[in-house]
């Protein structure tokens, strides 16, 4: 196997161990595992942060939880993207996955397909609280009053997402009283709404990863956690008091061709890069179709973004590489050079004498543009080392 992510399951651990020392006494930890676990792969992740503590999942379509379900994992799944036609509704009540409700509209079809298998099915009300992205114009009391004429329907969870700072406030009313003061009022009004339309009292949940760090009383009954997880922090977060493993994902593979080039030699399609020195050249099979030096458009139109890429081509005229992205080759940083390919990248490995075909090399990506072709090796610390 040439080309594959390595993933640290060690590394994983970690992270779940360092949030739950944060987790506040009595709350629950729901590991979220979508799009294929931040890249990770599904299974892999979802096993590793059970295993080190985590009670819930939560994915993004029915699809995933159900793999989640055939993999063997028996704890909840709450899928957080509402189920959409019939396959979807029948999967999701066979695997007993936990719906998304955003609307009134939704109940009716959900307890039909919960009355044809004679299983009642778990629901959580998802609110707008100022995110604009998901909801309807039906309230949390409508919700909670329609579904009692739904007695194969459970609610057993009310929850909101808060966006970073921008995003749309919640109840700001309260939040100008006092530190907390949002999250205690929708807790208190959710749970008020719940105890008068159904008699229960759900789980509320709010906090993702941003405000799990920021606002300890936002814990309640459940947290949503990702990005901490795989050992990153939220971009606009600056409370940063866990001690969290970056090391969760490397996308592996092997130099396949090394050779020298003269001054003045052109590399890749284009000649951007062109030898100030005698060069050698390692060539790895790695390209676009792998996901290098694919970078979303929210990220690649920041200006600091821009200027780097801009910065990287003009430099790379004159052989420099003081901006150009870096790989990983025994231990030391090399650069890469040249317009990557669509299956191959271009090392400039001059400065690395030994470097030699077969040698492992560790790609710089984003996790997420990764395709889930690609094999992922569950490594150790040990294994690693």
């Amino acid at each position: 196997m040439n080309t594959y992510v390595a993933v640290n399951v060690d590394a994983l651990t970690h992270n779940v161990r360092q949030v739950l020392g944060a987790l506040a006494p009595g709350s629950r930890l729901m590991a979220v595992v979508k799009a294929n676990g931040y890249g990770h792969d599904l299974v892999l992740a979802a096993r590793t942060f059970t295993g080190a503590g985590a009670s819930w999942l939560g994915v993004s379509t029915v699809a995933e939880g159900v793999s989640l379900r055939e993999a063997g994992l028996a704890v909840p799944v709450l899928v957080l993207v509402p189920p959409l036609g019939a396959d979807e509704l029948e999967s999701l009540v066979q695997h007993r996955l936990i719906a998304t409700i955003v609307a009134v509209s939704q109940l009716h079809d959900l307890a039909q397909a919960s009355r044809a298998q004679g299983r009642r099915v778990e629901c959580h009300v998802y609110v707008d609280s100022g995110l604009g992205r998901l909801g309807s114009n039906d309230s949390l009391p409508d919700i909670l009053d329609a579904v009692r004429a739904f007695p194969a329907l459970s609610i057993t969870g009310i929850y909101t997402h808060v966006g970073p700072p921008g995003s749309g406030e919640m109840l700001p009313q309260l939040e100008a009283l006092r530190q907390g003061g949002a999250v205690k009022g929708f807790a208190a009004l959710t749970r008020e709404a719940a105890r008068h339309y159904t008699g229960q009292r759900p789980l509320v949940h709010l906090a993702a990863s941003r405000l799990f760090l920021q606002q300890p009383e936002s814990h309640l009954d459940m947290v949503r956690l990702g990005t901490l997880l795989y050992g990153q922090y939220p971009d606009d977060c600056r409370e940063r008091s866990l001690q969290l493993r970056e090391d969760t994902f490397a996308l592996t593979s092997r130099i396949i061709s090394v050779h020298t080039l003269p001054p003045g030699a052109r590399v890749g399609y284009g000649g951007e890069f062109v030898c100030h020195r005698e060069t050698r050249v390692a060539t790895v099979p790695v390209g676009t179709a792998h996901g290098l030096e694919l970078v979303p458009w929210s990220v690649a139109s920041r200006p600091r973004t821009a200027l780097k890429a801009w910065l990287a081509r003009h430099e790379s005229r004159r052989g420099r590489t003081r901006y150009a992205p870096r790989a990983a080759l025994a231990g030391r940083s090399v650069p890469l050079v040249g317009r990557v390919s669509m299956d191959q990248c271009c090392l400039d490995v001059t400065d690395v004498p030994e470097a030699a075909v077969g040698d492992a090399v560790v790609l710089p990506v984003r996790r997420l543009v990764v395709p889930s072709a690609i094999p992922r090796v569950p490594v150790s610390d040990r294994s690693e080392g």
